[in-house]
C-alpha cells in the first residue's frame, strides 16, 4: 500500500482534474490547449500551439518536433518518406484528450535540480505533510484558503500546492537587494529550495522516515535539499523535458505540462551508483509516484536495486530507464533489470526537421538490444528519450484518471504491465524501407519487433485514445529467466521454466500463448508456441503458482540467419521467449493484447571449468584476482561484487565453494546503518518500503567496484585482502579472525563537507568545500600494497574520491606525508575545480631514493572545454618529501577527451610502469589520445597537452617521439579509421618477444567515441554509424602497432584491462580482453587466436581477466567476471611454466600497475626470435592436448561484415568462424607520412 502522507485519488479528483482553476498566463496561446476534434492537420496550424518560444519549427529552428503529429513543411527539395504522417510521438494530438494532472507524480532521480529554473519553480512537488507546521500565509498574516486537504495551503486558488503559495508568507525573509521575499538560497528566485532553507525544522512531520523532505531529498550527498550544485544541469533538462510549465511563454512545452515532479538527486551528473538509485526508487514509490524517471546509467548493478524495481512494480509505479548512450549492445544498467521500460532514442536524419527523409532514424549513440523495447523521439540521446518517455506515461495515466476510475481507493489507475502493454500495442512500427539492404544508411528495422527500434514509435495520442475506449491490455510479467541469461544445454538437468505472471482483471476473460524462437528479433511466423491456455478466467493470475511454461533447451535448435547488428556471432546462440496475452472484453471493446518478451543465449562449453558460470547475483566491476589463501598450494579465485560481497571460491571435487566465512559483507550504505552508528547521516530504515515483507534492506551495502589487494600485511606468513567501496570504506579482511576484520579496520575514508548553500547560515566552523567542486567522500581505484615508508612492510595506498592519496599501514595508521592532495595549479591552465582521483596509482621508484613512488592521473578538467587532465608522480614521503609531494618535472597535462561525465574526464585511466630498453617510464592514457610512455625526466611543455620532448620511444626515422597511430600490415581493421583509446586502462608486456614491453590499449575509432559521449551526429564521421572497437599493442621499441593490430572486436571495452599470458605454448604471449559485445578473446601480435578462443558470455565483461592454476592440475585457468552477475572460469589448457606477463587487473595481486614486480607464477623464458610479419605467417598455433581431449572448439568470431546463417553451438566452431590464421591474406598496409 502506499505511504499514507500521500493525498487521496478520490480527495483529487474532486478539485476536477488537472489545475482546473490554475490561472492562465497573460501571453498564453488562446489555441492551446486544442479541442476534442483537432486533427494532425490543426495541429500544424501554429495557432494551435503553445505560447513556448522554443515549440515551434522553422528553416533555422527545428522546434519541438518530438511532439509533433505531424511532419514540418520542406524547406527544399528533400522531402520525407511519403509513409510517415507524423514527425513525432503525437503528444500535440494527445493533450486533446489531457495535459496531465497534478495527482500524477513523476520522480527524476539525476543529478538534482537547479531550483531557479523558470519554467520549473511551479512543477516542484510539495510534500503537504512535511509543511504541516508551516502553512503558507497571506501577506497581511491572514490564513490562505483552500478546500478539503489543500485547506490553508492554496492561497492563490489554483487547487495545488506551489512554491507561489509562499510568496507572501510574512515569515520568509523581507526582498532585499535585489532579492525577492524569502530567496534564501541567492537565486534571485523565490523556489522551493527555499522552502526546504526555510522550513527544515529536525522534525519527520508526516512520519515517511524522511525528515524534513519538503520537496524530494539528496540521495548522493544523504541529506534533504537535491539541488544540483555542481551546476550539471542533466537532472534540470529531463525535468523540463517531461514537465516542464507550458503555455507559459518561457523555453519550451513539457510532455506532461500538469504533472508534477519530484527530484531525487542520485550523483552529480548522469552517472550514479546503483544502491543510491534503489534507495531513491524506493522513496519516489513510497512518496506516490506514478512514473520515476531515471534516465542515468548506474556504475553497477545489485540485487539490492532489483528488490527496489519491484517493489516499486508491485505498488503500482513505473519505473522508465535508459538503454545507455554509446550506440552499443552493452547492458546498462539499470534497464538490464526486471520491472524497467527502457528508453532508445530515433531522430529526424537531415540538418533540420524541414530537410529529412525521415523522423525514425536510430539515433547513433543510443543503445540497443533485445531489451530495447520502444523508441522515442529525441533531440538527444537516450537520457532525453528517457525523460520524454516519462512525461509520456504521465500524460497517460493522467488520461487514466480522467476516463478509468482507479481499481481500489489510492491505487494508480494503471499499473505499470497494462502500462508497458499499453505503449507496446499502440506504437508506431518502424520498417524503413530498404534498411536491410547494403550500403543503406539507415539502421536495419523490419516489420513487428526489431533490436534498434523495439515495438516502435510511442505514440501518446494512440495510447490515449485506448485508455478512453477502455481498450486496456492484460498485464503480461517476464521474471525468470533474466534477461540475457545464458543457458547451458549440456550443463541443465531439464527444461528452464518460464516465470512470471499474466492476468486481466478488468475483462471478463483471458487467452495467452508462450512461444519461443531463434534470435534477438525473430519474425511472428520464427515462434514455436510451447504452452497456451484460450479461456482463463479473470480472477486468476497465471503463474503465481508455478512457471508459465517450461522449454528444453537441450532439444531446440537455435540456427538462424545472422541478423544485420551480429555480424560477428553476437547474437548465433540467442533465442526469444514471448508470452502473449489477450484480454476478451466483449462489446463495443472487443479484443486487447499484450505481451512481454525475453532475449536469452542457449550455448555449450566443455572448457568451462565444472561449477562455472557461477552465479553472484550482483555485477562485477571489480577485477577477479587469484591467490593461495589457504595454503593447500592451490589458488582461489578472489572476486568482489558491486552488492558488497567478496567471494574466495576454492575448487573441490563438487565445484567451486567458498571458503569458510565467505561471502565477507560489506557495511550497509549510508541511510541503511541503524540509528546510533556513527555515520552521521540520516537513517531511512524507518520508511514504508523497508518495513515491507517483501523488501530487504540488508541487500544494500556498500559496493566494491575495484579489485581487491593480497599480500601479507603484518608478517605472520600468511595473506590479508584490502578491498575499497564506492561510498569510500577500506576493509582489511584477516582469515586468522573470527570475524575476518583485521584490527583497526575497517576505516571510512573523511567526509568532504560541502560549504552550506544558505544565505542566512552562520559561517561553516570547519573548512568546506566549493559547491561546485566535483568530489565526494568514496573510491573507485584499487587499493594498492608497498611499502613507502622502507620499514621492511606494506602500506595500503587508496586514491580517492576526494582529490587525495591516502595511505596507511597495516594497523590503520596514516603514514606521515599523507593524506596528499592531487590538484593542478600549473602554468599551462587555469587552475581547475577540484575533481576525484579515479584512477589507480602505479608505483615505481622513480626518484631513484630506494622508495616507490606513485603514478596517478586526476579527473580535474583542464583548458577550454575541458580537453585535457594531468598526470603526477607523487614522492612515496608525501607531503614529508623536501621539495613537495610531486616529483620536478611533473605534472603532464595529456589530451583527454570529456567523453562522459566522471567516468571520462581528465585522466581516469590507471597507469602503468615498465623498463624500456634502461629506462624506467610511465605508460599513462586518456580517453580519446594515445598512450605516452614517459620517463622520470619526461621535459617541459610549452603548451597544454603537447607531447613532452622526453617521451618514448624516440624511434630512427620517426619525426615525432611517442606511439605511431598506423595500423600494422595485418590489421583486419585497416580502413576503420584512426584507433583512440577509451575508457580503459593500459597494460604491458612483451608480446613481440623483442625484450622489450609492448603497450596496450583498448579504444574505438572515432565515430564510436563520438556515440559513446552521445553526440547526436556520431554517425556522420568515422568508419560505420557507431563506428569500430578496436585493441591495440604498440611495439615499446619502435612505437609501431604490432603486426596485426589493432585487432577488431564486436563492441565497447569499457573500464577493463587486459592480461597477457601465453596460452598456446609457443612463447609469444596473448592479450586476453573482454568487450561488452559478449566475448572473451585472446590475441596474438598476429591478430591470431588460440584454439578454444574467443568465450563466450553472452555478457558485458567489464572486468580484466585473471589467469592462475585453481585446481591444481599444473594448467591455468583463465577467470573473468561480468555486469549481468555472473563469474566464468575457463581451462585453457596452458601449462603453468607458461610466460604470465600480466596475470590480473594492475598486473599483479598488490596492484602495483609495474611490469617488473615480481608474480608467483610463470616464466620469464623468451622466444627463439621476435614476431615478425613473416613469423605471422607460419603455421597456426598448436592445439593444447587439454582442448583436444575435452572437445575443445577451436573458434573465433569472424571479423569480416558479411552476413551468414549461423549454426547456434551444435558444431560451435561453424556458428563463430575458423580461427584467425594471421596471414591467410595480407592487408594493404597503412603508411604515415612523416612531417
Amino acid at each position: 500500500m502506499r505511504s499514507t502522507h500521500v493525498p487521496s485519488l478520490a480527495f483529487l479528483g474532486a478539485l476536477g482534474g488537472a489545475a482546473a482553476g490554475a490561472v492562465v498566463p497573460s501571453d498564453a496561446s488562446a489555441g492551446w490547449p486544442p479541442p476534442l476534434s483537432a486533427s494532425a492537420e490543426d495541429m500544424a496550424d501554429p495557432a494551435r500551439w503553445p505560447a513556448d518560444p522554443a515549440y515551434g519549427y522553422s528553416d533555422t529552428q527545428s522546434g519541438q518536433w518530438s511532439l509533433y503529429s505531424f511532419v514540418p513543411t520542406p524547406s527544399g527539395d528533400v522531402r520525407p518518406r511519403p509513409e510517415e504522417s507524423a514527425a513525432g510521438m503525437s503528444i500535440d494530438l494527445a493533450w486533446r484528450l489531457t495535459q496531465g494532472d497534478p495527482r500524477v507524480r513523476i520522480a527524476i532521480t539525476d543529478s538534482g535540480i537547479l531550483w531557479e529554473e523558470d519554467d520549473l519553480i511551479e512543477k516542484a512537488w510539495l510534500n503537504q505533510g512535511e509543511l504541516a507546521s508551516h502553512e503558507p500565509q497571506q501577506a497581511d498574516g491572514s490564513a490562505c484558503g483552500g478546500e478539503g486537504e489543500l485547506a490553508g495551503f492554496d492561497c492563490n486558488g489554483d487547487g495545488v500546492l506551489t512554491v507561489s503559495d509562499y510568496k507572501d508568507t510574512p515569515a520568509l525573509a523581507l526582498a532585499s537587494g535585489g532579492r525577492p521575499r524569502g530567496d534564501r538560497n541567492g537565486n534571485g528566485r523565490l523556489d522551493a529550495g527555499d522552502l526546504v532553507l526555510h522550513f527544515s525544522d529536525g522534525l519527520d512531520d508526516d512520519g515517511n522516515g524522511y525528515t524534513d523532505d519538503i520537496a524530494g531529498w539528496d540521495f548522493f550527498r544523504n541529506d534533504n535539499d537535491p539541488f544540483d550544485d555542481t551546476r550539471d544541469g542533466h537532472g534540470t533538462e529531463g525535468a523540463k523535458i517531461s514537465a516542464a510549465q507550458t503555455n507559459n511563454g518561457v523555453g519550451g512545452a513539457g510532455v506532461c505540462p500538469h504533472c508534477r515532479f519530484i527530484p531525487l538527486r542520485v550523483g552529480d551528473s548522469r552517472v550514479a551508483d546503483a544502491q543510491d538509485l534503489a534507495k531513491a526508487i524506493l522513496y519516489a514509490t513510497d512518496a506516490g509516484a506514478a512514473v520515476v524517471q531515471c534516465p542515468v546509467s548506474a556504475v553497477d548493478n545489485t540485487r539490492f536495486i532489483q528488490a527496489a524495481l519491484d517493489y516499486a512494480h508491485d505498488e503500482g509505479t513505473l519505473v522508465v530507464t535508459s538503454m545507455g548512450n554509446g550506440g552499443s549492445r552493452h547492458h546498462s544498467a539499470p534497464a538490464l533489470n526486471n520491472h524497467t521500460l527502457p528508453a532508445h532514442a530515433v531522430r529526424y536524419d537531415g540538418p533540420s526537421v524541414t530537410a529529412s527523409t525521415t523522423f525514425v532514424d536510430a539515433a547513433p549513440c543510443s543503445n540497443f538490444g533485445g531489451n530495447n523495447l520502444l523508441s522515442v523521439s529525441s533531440d538527444g540521446c537516450s537520457g532525453e528519450a528517457t525523460a520524454a518517455l516519462a512525461g509520456v506515461a504521465g500524460l497517460l495515466y493522467a488520461a487514466a484518471l480522467e476516463y478509468r476510475a482507479p481499481r481500489s481507493p489510492g491505487e494508480m489507475p494503471l499499473s505499470p504491465a497494462e502500462m508497458q502493454g499499453l505503449l507496446f500495442t499502440t506504437a508506431d512500427d518502424i520498417d524503413v524501407q530498404g534498411s536491410r539492404e547494403p550500403g543503406s544508411p539507415h539502421r536495419a528495422s523490419q516489420p513487428g519487433f526489431d533490436q534498434r527500434f523495439g515495438y516502435g514509435r510511442v505514440n501518446a495520442n494512440r495510447a490515449a485514445e485506448a485508455i478512453r475506449a477502455g481498450r486496456v491490455p492484460p498485464e503480461v510479467d517476464l521474471t525468470s529467466p533474466r534477461w540475457f541469461e545464458v543457458l547451458y544445454r549440456d550443463q541443465v538437468q531439464g527444461p528452464i521454466p518460464i516465470e512470471g505472471t499474466i492476468s486481466a482483471k478488468r475483462a471478463s476473460a483471458y487467452a495467452y500463448s508462450v512461444a519461443w524462437a531463434p534470435g534477438v528479433q525473430p519474425r511472428d511466423e520464427d515462434f514455436t508456441i510451447i504452452k497456451q491456455e484460450s479461456n482463463v478466467a479473470p480472477t486468476v493470475k497465471t503463474g503465481s503458482n508455478g512457471p508459465l511454461a517450461t522449454l528444453d533447451v537441450r532439444t531446440i535448435d537455435v540456427a538462424h540467419p545472422r541478423d544485420p547488428d551480429s555480424l560477428r556471432g553476437e547474437n548465433d546462440r540467442a533465442i526469444t521467449v514471448r508470452v502473449q496475452a489477450t484480454a476478451r472484453y466483449g462489446g463495443d471493446v472487443g479484443d486487447v493484447h499484450g505481451e512481454a518478451r525475453r532475449t536469452y543465449h542457449v550455448a555449450e562449453d566443455p572448457t568451462l571449468v565444472p561449477g562455472f558460470p557461477y552465479p553472484v547475483g550482483d555485477s562485477g566491476e571489480g577485477s577477479p584476482k587469484m591467490a593461495d589463501l589457504d595454503g593447500d598450494g592451490v589458488r582461489e579465485i578472489v572476486y568482489p561484487t558491486a552488492g558488497g560481497a567478496l567471494h574466495v571460491l576454492t575448487m573441490t571435487p563438487r565445484g567451486p565453494e567458498p571458503l569458510p566465512g565467505f561471502p565477507f559483507l560489506t557495511e550497509p550504505v549510508d541511510g541503511l546503518v541503524a540509528a546510533g552508528s556513527s555515520q552521521g547521516t540520516p537513517v531511512y530504515l524507518d520508511a514504508p518500503a523497508y518495513a515491507s515483507e517483501h523488501m530487504d534492506g540488508a541487500l544494500g551495502r556498500e559496493p566494491i567496484l575495484s579489485a581487491p589487494a593480497i599480500a601479507d600485511l603484518d608478517g605472520d606468513g600468511a595473506q590479508e585482502i584490502v578491498i575499497s567501496t564506492w561510498p569510500g570504506t577500506i576493509y582489511v579482511i584477516d582469515l586468522d579472525e573470527d570475524d575476518l576484520i583485521a584490527a583497526g579496520w575497517p576505516k571510512r575514508l573523511p567526509e568532504v563537507p560541502v560549504c552550506p548553500l544558505d544565505l542566512a547560515a552562520p559561517p561553516p566552523s570547519a573548512p568546506c568545500v566549493p559547491r561546485d567542486a566535483r568530489i565526494a567522500r568514496g573510491a573507485l581505484a584499487s587499493p594498492v600494497l608497498a611499502d613507502l615508508d622502507g620499514d621492511g612492510r606494506l602500506d595500503i595506498i587508496q586514491a580517492a574520491f576526494d582529490g587525495k592519496i591516502h595511505a596507511f599501514d597495516a594497523r590503520g595508521d596514516a603514514l606521515r606525508g599523507f593524506p596528499v592532495e592531487v590538484h593542478y595549479a600549473g602554468p599551462l591552465a587555469v587552475e581547475p575545480a577540484r575533481g576525484r582521483l579515479l584512477a589507480t596509482p602505479a608505483v615505481a621508484d622513480f626518484n631513484g631514493d630506494g622508495l616507490p613512488d606513485l603514478l596517478v592521473g586526476s579527473s580535474e578538467r583542464l583548458g577550454d572545454g575541458g580537453q585535457a587532465g594531468a598526470v603526477y608522480v607523487i614522492d612515496a614521503r608525501g607531503t614529508s618529501a623536501p621539495s613537495g609531494p610531486v616529483l620536478a618535472g611533473w605534472p603532464i597535462s595529456v589530451a583527454s577527451r570529456p567523453l562522459a561525465p566522471l567516468v571520462a574526464e581528465g585522466i581516469t585511466a590507471s597507469g602503468a610502469v615498465g623498463r624500456f630498453g634502461r629506462t624506467l617510464a610511465g605508460v599513462v592514457q586518456a580517453s580519446g589520445a594515445l598512450p605516452l610512455i614517459l620517463p622520470r625526466a619526461p621535459g617541459g611543455q610549452e603548451e597544454l597537452s603537447a607531447t613532452p620532448p622526453g617521451a618514448l620511444p624516440r624511434a630512427q626515422g620517426r619525426a615525432q617521439a611517442g606511439l605511431d597511430p598506423a595500423f600494422g600490415p595485418l590489421s583486419r581493421a585497416e580502413g576503420a579509421g584512426a584507433m583512440l583509446p577509451l575508457l580503459s586502462h593500459p597494460a604491458l608486456g612483451d608480446v613481440d618477444q623483442d625484450g622489450t614491453p609492448d603497450v596496450i590499449a583498448a579504444g574505438a575509432t572515432e565515430a564510436a567515441a563520438l556515440a559513446l559521449a552521445g553526440a547526436r551526429d556520431a554517425g556522420a564521421r568515422g568508419a560505420g554509424p557507431t563506428g569500430v572497437h578496436l585493441l591495440a599493442v604498440w611495439s615499446g621499441r619502435s612505437g609501431a602497432m604490432l603486426p596485426g593490430a589493432p585487432f577488431v572486436l564486436e563492441d565497447h571495452a569499457l573500464g577493463n584491462s587486459q592480461a597477457v599470458v601465453d596460452l598456446n605454448g609457443d612463447d609469444y604471449p596473448e592479450v586476453l580482453t573482454g568487450s561488452s559485445g559478449y566475448f572473451l578473446h585472446a590475441f596474438d601480435g598476429c591478430g591470431r587466436e588460440p584454439p578454444g578462443f574467443p568465450k563466450f558470455t553472452g555478457q558485458w565483461i567489464a572486468t580484466t581477466p585473471a589467469v592462475g592454476d585453481i585446481d591444481g592440475d599444473g594448467t591455468l585457468e583463465v577467470a573473468v567476471g561480468t555486469r549481468d552477475g555472473w563469474l566464468f572460469a575457463w581451462r585453457t589448457g596452458a601449462t603453468e611454466d607458461a610466460i604470465v606477463a600480466w596475470e590480473s587487473v594492475h598486473h599483479d595481486n598488490r596492484n602495483t600497475g609495474n611490469l617488473e614486480t615480481p608474480l608467483d607464477q610463470g616464466s620469464v623464458r623468451r622466444a627463439a626470435r621476435p614476431l615478425t610479419v613473416e613469423a605471422c605467417a607460419g603455421p597456426a598455433p598448436k592445439e593444447p592436448a587439454l582442448l583436444r581431449l575435452s572437445g575443445g572448439c577451436a573458434c573465433a568470431a569472424p571479423v569480416g561484415g558479411e552476413a551468414r546463417r549461423g549454426s547456434g553451438d551444435r558444431g560451435e566452431g561453424a556458428a563463430l568462424g575458423a580461427a584467425l590464421l594471421g596471414a591467410a591474406a595480407l592487408w594493404r598496409r597503412r603508411r604515415r607520412a612523416e612531417g
